[in-house]
């Protein structure tokens, strides 16, 4: 290398160095210096070093003088001094050099030289040879080097200062296996570290490297326990769907489950892991015991027939034989509706509501008592409804106003009556009336229910024939009625039940229901009706 005298160049034959770290230049501070240049001219004692390239100046050393000169555009010759012969290591270094020991000297930013170190090694120089031309150990060359790969975000907070070198070194300590990729990378990792960092900082006024090294640890804590984790998980696991007979089987992945776990939670603690972990396994663990117990179940014929007649035992506890006055006290609350049809007494005589032997003051299948039954039925229920609940009840034009008193006495909001239009009609009074082909529904309600969907209250259905009951109403009409007034889960009670289409309706409907029957052959038609029912379903 040799060093020449002080020379004065075209300013437009010289080009920024590649070696020159320094590649983030203030914008400000450039305009600063090109006024003084402007007033003073450029000073001898601020020569640029070079090094000639091809009849051309390659700046190694004072680029922004190189900046505030152009701006300035004071005079097309500035005073230099050429080092021939220079290697790209002497350059390198001497750039180094000026940077440090400038007496106007503004500290290049860190990120400036983290590029440069990269930068080198891209071109096959050693981190030793970095380490030579820029003075400073090979350590420090790794370090800085791995600075460069933080994001933008990260070399952000640098530049404005608000993290330094030793606040990275811990943090890109930190490391993220390449599969929990789906939850969180590496660079994720540094990136909330340093933003962390960033935050304490600004509400603490100070982050010591300390402090740092502290949440690093903590991280490095829960990051290694997942990987641990990740690691004694099988990759694939052969559980069963026991929805579908028989129960198919389908392969769970519990690492692929366990990471997707944490990354939805955006998990950042050890507690929070071990939930995750806790999660995955109990998932195995109860998926194959619930195998385990299906294929005891069906290994045996008597748990077959164990599973039928416990199954029919939950059906006569929800629907039972008897005079409605001693059975609904057995209704389990809430009740969310009554629906019911009452025999009104003119229309059959077979489907009676009470037992053949009445107390005296019953006199007969009439109106009169009919609507007297219906009455303390409904009293018996009232402290089973629950604090909005709707009741309807089936009723003939003859007995409405009765049945609305009677409502309306009991407590209850009378909202109206709907009818149900049969399409065909009823025989009658053949000659001296209308053919009748509807029947009301009288609609009362406890407290303030919604009604969902909002249907007509005019409701056509066709009279169906599927059952012997002389009064059978459509099932299509009571689901209606029920999936207007309740929600899935609900408890729906008829205590006039017949042959069951009440209870089937709710049942294909998915809500709880109860009922009774006091006409045995009724009764032991509806029993059957829901046991078919509740196998088709």
């Amino acid at each position: 290398m040799i060093k020449g005298k002080l020379e004065y160049v075209p300013r437009d034959l010289c080009f920024h160095s590649a070696f020159n770290t320094r590649k983030t230049r203030d914008a400000k501070q450039i305009k600063r210096l090109a006024e003084r240049i402007s007033k003073f001219g450029f000073e001898e004692t601020r020569a640029l070093w070079v090094r000639p390239v091809d009849g051309r100046y390659e700046v190694f050393a004072g680029g922004m003088r190189l900046e505030a000169a152009n701006l300035a555009d004071v005079s097309p010759d500035i005073p230099v001094i050429p080092h021939k012969d220079c290697s790209d290591d002497e350059v390198a270094f001497l750039a180094e050099y000026d940077n440090e020991n400038d007496e106007y000297h503004t500290p290049v930013s860190p990120v400036d030289i983290w590029a440069e170190y990269a930068r080198l090694k891209s071109l096959g120089w050693t981190q030793q040879r970095i380490a030579d031309a820029k003075n400073v150990t090979k350590g420090t060359v790794s370090k800085r080097i791995t600075f460069n790969s933080v994001s933008d975000k990260v070399k952000g907070f640098v530049s404005q200062c608000l993290l330094s070198e030793f606040h990275l070194e811990e943090i890109c300590s930190c490391f993220a296996a390449k599969h929990l990729s789906p939850w969180f990378t590496t660079q994720q990792v540094w990136e909330e570290l340093a933003q962390k960092a960033v935050n304490d900082r600004a509400k603490n006024g100070n982050k010591s490297r300390e402090a740092v090294k502290k949440d690093v640890e903590n991280w490095r804590l829960f990051i290694t326990y997942a990987e641990q984790v990740f690691d004694s998980l099988p990759e694939g696991q052969t559980l069963y769907d026991l929805s579908s007979e028989p129960p198919a089987p389908y392969t769970y992945r519990p690492r692929e489950q366990f990471i997707k776990l944490l990354a939805d939670r955006s998990v950042r603690s050890l507690p929070k892991v071990k939930v995750a972990e806790k999660e995955v396994r109990d998932f195995i663990a109860n998926e194959l015991a619930s195998y385990s117990k299906y294929i005891e179940l069906k290994s045996t014929h008597a748990a077959k027939e164990a599973e039928r007649l416990q199954q029919e035992a939950e059906l006569r506890e929800r629907f039972l034989f008897g005079d409605a006055r001693s059975l609904v006290t057995t209704v389990e609350s809430p009740v969310s509706l009554i629906l019911t049809d009452p025999s009104w007494g003119h229309n059959y005589q077979s489907n009676r509501r009470w037992a053949s032997a009445p107390p005296p003051q019953m006199a007969g299948d009439t109106p009169k008592e009919a609507l007297k039954l219906l009455g303390e039925v409904l009293t018996l229920l009232l402290t089973k409804l629950a604090a909005d609940a709707h009741i309807l009840v089936f009723a003939g034009w003859q007995q409405e106003p009765q049945v609305r008193a009677l409502l309306e006495n009991l407590g209850l909001e009378v909202k109206g009556s709907l009818i149900w239009a049969k399409e065909e009609h009823t025989a009658g009074d053949v000659k001296g009336s209308f053919a009748p082909s509807h029947e009301r529904i009288i609609h009362a309600v406890k407290g303030t229910p919604a009604v969902s969907p909002r249907i007509r209250d005019v409701i056509e259905e066709s009279r169906t024939r599927e059952t012997s009951h002389p009064a059978e109403k459509p099932l299509k009409l009571l689901e209606k009625l029920i999936t207007s007034t309740t929600e899935e889960g609900e408890m729906v009670v008829d205590p006039f039940a017949g042959c069951a289409s009440t209870l089937v309706a709710a049942y294909r409907k998915k809500r709880q229901f109860w009922g009774c029957e006091i006409e045995e052959d009724y009764w032991e038609e509806g029993q059957q009706r829901l046991l078919e029912v509740l196998k088709r379903v």
